[in-house]
């Protein structure tokens, strides 16, 4: 685990982008813990439409630097989760982090296990994304 250390900053965000204005909008300000960790739990809650509903995108930031967006998109009336990171050691990262809440710094499968249950991480070759199909096609906005 890279542990975000090769980063000039120690200050991480996260950003969402609002689907009505398609402006940016401030989430977290100073993400405390495992930014990735962080950025993984807000992921799975986006997904499962338990947060973030009105934002189209994610992003972890770092200082002016953007680590990570999330999107879903829908193809052929199926929702995919995709995220893009900025180095493969990023991706590395979230493969190898579990997930931390706000005020509890603690690595835990808080919503790993619903997420895995209506999403499938699908093959791709491209070593700075991540995609996942809604299998159940039950997270319809």
């Amino acid at each position: 685990m890279t542990n975000m250390g090769q980063y000039m900053s120690s200050d991480f965000t996260i950003y969402g982008r609002n689907a009505e204005t398609n402006s940016y909008v401030l989430l977290e300000e100073k993400v405390q813990g495992n930014p990735m960790s962080r950025f993984k739990h807000e992921t799975y809650a986006y997904a499962l439409n338990k947060k973030h509903v009105e934002m189209k995108a994610l992003y972890l930031y770092c200082g002016y630097n953007r680590i990570c967006r999330v999107g879903i998109e829908d193809v052929a009336d199926v929702s995919y989760v995709v995220l893009a990171f900025a180095t493969a050691e990023a991706a590395l990262e979230w493969d190898a982090c579990k997930e931390q809440i706000p005020m509890l710094y603690v690595d835990h499968a808080w919503l790993e296990r619903t997420f895995a249950a209506s999403f499938v991480e699908m093959n791709d070759a491209n070593v700075y994304s991540r995609r996942y199909q809604n299998y159940k096609m039950d997270m319809k906005k």
